[in-house]
């Protein structure tokens, strides 16, 4: 819970230090700190998506029967893809996924309209600037759910 909480922030810094270098890219010109700031507004719909799959996780999780696992197959990757993969279900990772789509499209028009209005930019140079580290991240969700698949 810590790292996830520690991470949301990190994120944000990241987030926010790659438009920076974007948006100074395209002649932008303004302080790392405004952009900090109108970047941590795109996060308010991450707290919304949390209010739905938080308690959606809670109810399938509940229900999940855990098979007695000993530490040898702890040890193999494998065999705890294969568990985790046959214990959670598919409807909970899709639905979690959908959600988690929505939200991303939520934070981009949000962080567009930031940076645009943050500095006086045209819309296209707003969009270009968040959109491409909210498709870096995009990205790298993907690859993590692939891994369970």
């Amino acid at each position: 819970m810590i790292g996830a909480f520690l991470g949301i922030f990190a994120a944000w810094f990241l987030l926010a230090a790659i438009m920076h270098c974007i948006f100074s890219f395209f002649g932008g010109k303004g302080s790392f700190r405004r952009k900090f700031e109108f970047v941590g507004y795109g996060f308010l719909p991450s707290l919304v998506g949390s209010l739905i799959t938080v308690p959606m996780s809670c109810h399938y999780l509940s229900k999940l029967q855990v098979p007695r696992i000993t530490i040898s197959q702890l040890r193999n990757p494998k065999v705890v893809k294969s568990i985790f993969t046959s214990i959670v279900p598919k409807s909970l990772i899709y639905s979690n996924l959908i959600v988690n789509v929505a939200v991303t499209v939520w934070s981009l028009t949000i962080w567009t309209f930031a940076i645009k209005h943050a500095r006086g930019v045209r819309d296209k140079e707003a969009f270009v600037t968040t959109l491409i580290p909210t498709v870096l991240f995009a990205l790298l969700e993907l690859w993590r759910l692939r891994q369970f698949f």
